[in-house]
C-alpha cells in the first residue's frame, strides 16, 4: 500500500499553507496524485415563524467564501508547481448537502485525506470545518493538522497509539507507508488503571515485518484520562506525528467521539493520522 493519491481539503486561506507544507512532504515522497478540493457551503434556510411568511435565506457565509476560492486555488497550485506529483483543483458547490457530505463523497476515492483542525473561533467554522466527521464517515485515514501549525516535517518521529481494536488496527496499518519510512517509531497501549493495561496482541512484530523501526509496544497506565496521556506521551517522544483510531458511535445523523479521540481533537499539538 501507497499513497498514490491524496485529497486536500482547502476551507480557509489562514490555513492553506499549514495543510499543504505537510501535504506536499508525504506527496513527494510517494509521487502521489494530489488533488485539491474546495467546497461552497450550502445556504443557510431560517424559518420566520409566521404561517404564510417565506423563510429566510442566508447566503453571506457563501458569499464569504467564494472570495477566497481563486487565491487558495492560486497557492495550491503555485505550490504544486515542479513538484514530483500531479496535481488537479476541484471547485465544487454543497448544493443542498453538508460540506462534509460533499468531502466524505470525494474522499473515499482517495488513499489519503489531508484537513485542518476544528477553529472553534473561526466565524466559518459551523459550515466548513469537517476534519471530524470525515475521520469519522469517510472509511479512509484522514490526516489532521493543528491551526497554527505550518511545517513540513511529518512522519519522521511516530508515536502510534494500540489498543487492539478494530479502530487501531485499521490506523496503524493504514499508516504502514509513513511508518516504513520514519526514523523512530513508538507504538505505545494506554490504560487508564492498572487492570485497563492488559497488553493485547502486540503489532510490533507485524510492523516490523514492512521494514517499520520498532521495538515491543509499550503498556503505560494513567489516572488522567488516555486523551491527555497521549498527548502528553507525543510531546515527551517529540513526535511530529501521531497515529491512533477514531472512537465514538452514531447517534441519528451525529457521531459521538470517545474521550480520547474528542480530547486529541481538541488539543492536538503535532498531526494525528486516524482512522475509524
Amino acid at each position: 500500500m501507497t499513497y498514490k493519491t491524496i485529497l486536500m481539503h482547502c476551507n480557509d486561506k489562514r490555513r492553506i499553507n499549514a495543510l499543504l507544507a505537510p501535504t506536499l512532504t508525504l506527496a513527494s515522497a510517494f509521487e502521489s496524485h494530489v488533488v485539491g478540493l474546495s467546497v461552497i457551503p450550502p445556504v443557510s434556510v431560517v424559518a420566520t415563524g409566521a404561517l404564510e411568511a417565506p423563510p429566510i435565506i442566508v447566503d453571506a457565509h457563501c458569499e464569504l467564501y467564494r472570495k477566497d476560492i481563486a487565491p487558495m486555488r492560486q497557492q495550491f497550485e503555485a505550490a504544486m508547481s515542479g513538484r514530483p506529483v500531479t496535481f488537479e483543483w476541484r471547485d465544487l458547490d454543497a448544493g443542498g448537502f453538508a460540506v462534509s457530505d460533499v468531502v466524505l463523497n470525494q474522499g473515499r476515492a482517495a488513499d489519503l485525506i489531508v484537513a485542518s483542525q476544528t477553529d472553534p473561533d473561526w466565524p466559518l467554522s459551523e459550515w466548513l470545518d469537517v476534519a471530524d466527521d470525515v475521520a469519522a464517515g469517510s472509511g479512509r485515514p484522514v490526516l489532521i493538522i493543528p491551526n497554527g501549525r505550518a511545517s513540513a516535517l511529518v512522519g519522521s518521529r511516530v508515536l502510534v497509539a494500540w489498543k487492539g481494536t478494530r479502530e487501531a488496527a485499521r490506523a496503524a496499518f493504514d499508516a504502514v507507508p509513513i511508518l516504513k519510512r520514519a526514523s523512530a517509531v513508538r507504538v505505545i497501549s494506554i490504560g487508564e488503571s492498572d487492570a485497563d493495561t492488559q497488553p493485547a496482541t502486540d503489532i510490533c512484530p507485524s510492523l516490523a515485518r514492512h521494514g517499520v523501526n520498532v521495538e515491543k509496544a509499550e503498556q503505560i497506565s494513567t489516572a488522567t484520562g488516555a486523551g491527555p496521556a497521549l498527548v502528553a506521551e507525543a510531546d515527551a517522544f517529540e513526535a511530529d506525528l501521531v497515529v491512533m483510531g477514531c472512537y465514538g458511535h452514531s447517534r441519528l445523523r451525529e457521531f459521538v467521539f470517545g474521550g480520547a479521540t474528542r480530547h486529541v481533537l481538541q488539543k492536538m499539538r503535532v498531526p494525528v493520522l486516524m482512522s475509524h
